[in-house]
This record gives C-alpha cells, structure tokens and sequence, in this order.
C-alpha cells in the first residue's frame, strides 16, 4: 500500500529525502518563476477570451497539483499560449459567442481535459506520444506560434475586430488580411506602447536572459500609464482585477449534444497539453540525468487540469519556457512549485489592484514574445537538408493549424503522424546477406560490398518484427530479390534476429511464401529465431514443414544442416 501511494503521489519519494542545501535555490527559482507566471497568466487568460484572474488561478492551482504528482524536478506547469488559443477557438464556436455560457463551457472543457489524461494513466497509454514524430511536432509549433501571433495584431494596432465570425476572419491569413487592411485604424499611442514593450522584451531576453524581464516590463507599462494620460488617447488596460482566492467552481453539466461538440475540443487539448508537458519532462530529464515516468505524468497532467477547471482556471500543462528559467536560476526539486503557489497566494490577496492600468497591448506583446520561441528555425532548416519528406510532413502540419486552425490543426499533426508510423512499420529496411570471406559472419550487401553471396544460397533478413501490416512487403520484396539473383538458388535462408516478434498474419504469410518457393523448387529455412518465434512457427506447424526450427540456429548452421539434408536424401 505504501509503495502504491508513492508511485501515485511522487512527493512521498522525493520530500523526506529533500536536501536543505536545495532550498536557497528552490525559493530563489520559484520568485523568480513566479515572476514570469503573473504577467504570462494575465495575458494568456486574454488569449483564452476570459477574465485576468482566471490566468493566475490556472497558475495557482497547477503549480499545486504538480508538486505532488510530478516526477520532474524543473517542469513548471500552467497556462500556455497553444493551450489557451486552442481553447478560445474551439470552445468559442461551441458557446456561439454566448459569453455567460463561454465560462461555464471552458470549465466543463479543462474538467474533461483532466478526466481524459486521468483515464489515460489508468490504461498506461504514456507510449502514445512516441507515435506523434519530431517533424510534425516542429511544423505543428511554428504553425501555433505563427496563428497565435495573429491574434494579437488586434491589441498590438488598437484595431476593433470584425467580429463577423466568417471563417476565412479566423484563419492565421484572414487575420493578417484584416490587419493590412485596417491599418490606417490603428492607434498610434498603442502601437508605441506595444512595439515598446516587445523590443524591451526582446532585448531583456538577449542580455538579461535570467532577470524578470517580463514583470519590469508589465511594472513599467503600468507606471507609465498612471503617470500619463494614455488611456484617454486610447490605449486599453486590463481594468479591475478581483482579489481573493479562487473558489470552488463546479460547472452546469450541459446538454448531451453540447458535450458531445465539447469532447473533441477536450481531446485535442489533452493531446496538446501531455505533449508539451513530456517534452519538456524528458528535456530536463535527460539535461540532469534522472528518470521519470511518462504515465504518472499523464495522473500528474490530468490533476492539474481538473484542479484549474474545479478552481476556476482553464487548460495547463507544462511550459518549456518558463521549465528553462527554472533551470537556468538553479530550482532544484518540485519544492519550486510551492514557492510560486505562495507568490501567487500573495498576489492574489494583495496585489490585483497594481495591475489595473496594465495596457492590453503590452499583454499582446508578452504573448507575441513567447510565441516566437516556438518556432524551430534550426530544425526546419536541417530537416529541409536531411530529409525532404520530413520536411514536407513539418510544412503540411504548418499549413494545417494556419489554414484550418488550432482545433483541426492538432488533428493534421496527429493523423499525419500515425500515417508517417504505419508507413515505417509497413515498409521495414531489409537486406539480401553475404558472408564475409574468411569467416562465418553474413551482413548486408548494401552495407558491405566486399561480401559474397553463396551460389545457391539467398539469405534475408528483416530489420523489423514481423506483423500483419508489413508481411505482405516483405513477402514480395523478398520474391523481387529472389528473381533479381541467377536460377541456381535452391535454398532461401531468412534470418530472424532482427524479427523478435512474428505475429499470427506474418506466420501466415511465411506459410504462404514457403509454399510459393516449395513450387519453384526452393526450400525455405529459418535462422536466428527467438523462442516466442520458435514457437509460434511450430503451433502452425511451419516449422515440420522447413524441417524444423532451432532456437538462435546461426546462418552457417542452417546451411550446413541443409546440406546434409540434401546428402542423405
């Protein structure tokens, strides 16, 4: 029971062994963290379409359940910006610009979130995201960044939306058609706010990477403000902010057909949220060299969602930019969430009031700044070098959140990644072998030419295991390089020790090719088999029909055995 309560609640593993030489650090990080947290919730929450407190409840209530379901020690998680305009976009359309419902929907949404990533923890289905390649991944984030930055040129310019609703309007290209159309609209005063704010940003983020650059911005613009007569050239603030903790919030369970619209907007933000998240886990991971657990991150994933939905937030999940500034100001363990929960307790309680006169555009700055980390230029420029299929499925990704949006966008990244899976498992590197002479090692002749082929002997082998989706590949493929060699084969040898695995459907299709070769005067032998193969090719009795199966049997053997077979009869 102890144990189980551990794997489940990781803080029982990692507080009792915690080192008081960490906490310096962990508090020093957490502030510091915290620092980056304020502002980004503020504006992340304007990028969901709702109220700035919902931002730092967010905040709140993820750093909570994190530091006790975590397993990384530098993952913070919160709101981000892919998360929150996803959550806008989809959401929006389901509450039909009805904003009374729009709350309660995008509660019911981040509770559905966490359900779903609970449900997935409860069947182990962490290996999932290793289906969801790196290529799609680099085309799917620089889309995100490229929409997300579109939906700020509104606040950054001072220009009032179309608020049509067409669909072309909400796409990354009718926005920026809108903005150049528009621009003789914007408000100077606001440009020069914005654009203000972003080279400060910029420049902080270049010369002062670890300071708080986001919070002296948000400071400054707020002085400035209130110093200034800003607001009556018009330039927007955020306004009233309420103090106070957030409660407990338990949403009107909406209609069936409404819940039904809102489980592919909940699914696409799990997705979104657990791949954001174990990127960054197995990131720092790996940078410190410990291990961590890609389920309990699924439990840990789901309990931060379902407490930001059940305290009034809306969808989190890991940060990277905000984990790399733990990292890099030293926070040590999970402790660091504590600390930013304390601060934000503290800014919650005491501190709404001072962020009143923040200017909406120096919030559309913060998120415009963030976002452009998002996009890989490094990684696209070497997949277009290395592998021009890769990069095509990065670009094809790209274009489907610009064209289609977030919501659908998610779907493009993840159908074009199990088809870019099914089409590597479908079609698995093989090779003819030859011996290398002086010795009994066959490898392959693609690899090394300097190997020879035995005259009446054709040896395969299948640099995968063997399953219903590739079998019938590799059957033909094998047959097209049989025809390729001269008609004195007599003896084809497929070598098994890549293929630890033969499904019922590759049996199947191993009999199948036994026969076909048996028509042409060919026998068919097996080297190299694992027991599981062993047996799976005795219980269909293939393996009487070869002349028997021995575990591991190397090449030379087989051949040998072969021969002598063919003596004595």
């Amino acid at each position: 029971m102890s144990r189980r309560l551990s794997s489940i609640l990781p803080v029982l593993e990692w507080l009792p062994q915690y080192g008081t030489s960490w906490l310096r650090a962990d508090i020093i990080a957490g502030i510091t963290v915290a620092a980056a947290v304020v502002p980004e919730g503020l504006a992340y929450a304007s990028l969901a379409n709702l109220p700035p407190e919902t931002g730092l409840y967010a905040g709140l209530m993820a750093a909570i359940a994190y530091l006790f379901l975590g397993t990384s020690r530098q993952v913070m998680v919160g709101p981000t910006s892919a998360l929150a305009i996803l959550l806008a976009s989809g959401v929006g359309v389901v509450a039909g610009g009805n904003s009374a419902s729009y709350v309660s929907l995008v509660t019911v949404t981040t509770i559905l979130v966490g359900v779903f990533a609970v449900l997935a923890w409860v069947f182990r289905l962490g290996f999932l995201v290793n289906f969801i390649s790196g290529s799609v991944l680099t085309g799917f984030s620089a889309g995100a960044a490229l929409y997300i930055l579109s939906t700020q040129l509104n606040k950054l310019f001072g220009i009032e939306g179309s608020g049509s609703g067409a669909f072309f309007e909400e796409t990354f290209f009718g926005r920026i058609w809108y903005t150049g159309t528009h621009l003789a609209e914007a408000n100077p005063e606001t440009v020069a706010v914005g654009v203000a704010g972003i080279a400060l940003l910029v420049l902080g983020e270049r010369y002062l990477p670890h300071a708080p650059n986001t919070l002296f911005v948000v400071v400054l613009s707020i002085v400035l403000m209130s110093v200034t007569n800003l607001q009556a050239e018009g330039v927007e603030i955020v306004g009233s902010i309420p103090s106070g903790l957030p409660s407990l919030t338990v949403p009107a369970v909406p209609s069936v057909e409404t819940l039904g619209s809102l489980i592919p907007v909940a699914a696409a933000l799990f997705l979104l949220s657990y791949v954001e998240g174990i990127s960054a886990v197995e990131t720092f991971a790996r940078r410190h060299d410990y291990r961590t657990d890609a389920n309990q991150e699924l439990l840990a994933d789901g309990g931060a969602n379902l407490a930001a939905g059940f305290g009034g937030g809306f969808a989190v999940g890991g940060s990277m930019s905000r984990s790399a500034l733990n990292d890099a100001v030293g926070g040590k363990t999970q402790l660091t969430n504590a600390v930013v929960a304390l601060v934000l307790v503290v800014v919650l309680l005491f501190l709404t009031d001072a962020f009143t006169n923040l200017p909406e555009t120096v919030l559309a700055a913060i998120v415009i700044v963030a976002v452009t980390g998002l996009i890989d230029a490094s990684a696209i420029r070497q997949l277009y070098r290395v592998s021009k299929s890769e990069f095509t499925i990065a670009m094809s990704a790209l274009l489907g959140v610009l064209t289609v949006g977030m919501l659908w966008g998610v779907f493009v990244g993840v159908v074009l990644s199990l088809l870019v899976a099914i089409s590597r498992v479908s079609r698995p590197l093989t090779h003819e072998l030859g011996r290398l002479d002086g010795t009994d090692h066959f490898v392959a002749l693609d690899l090394y030419p300097a190997a020879t082929t035995i005259t009446d002997v054709f040896v395969y082998r299948v640099e995968a295991e063997l399953f219903y989706a590739n079998a019938d590949t590799v059957r033909t493929d094998l047959l097209e390089r049989l025809e390729n060699r001269d008609s004195d084969v007599e003896l084809v040898v497929f070598d098994l020790t890549s293929s630890s695995t033969v499904d019922f459907g590759a049996a199947q299709m191993l009999e199948k090719l036994e026969g076909t070769l048996e028509s042409r005067g060919i026998d068919l032998r097996f080297a190299g088999a694992e027991s599981e193969v062993v047996q799976i090719l005795e219980t269909t009795g293939l393996a009487a029909d070869v002349g028997g199966v021995k575990l591991e049997e190397p090449i030379d053997d087989v051949i040998d055995r072969w021969r002598a077979e063919q003596s004595s009869s």
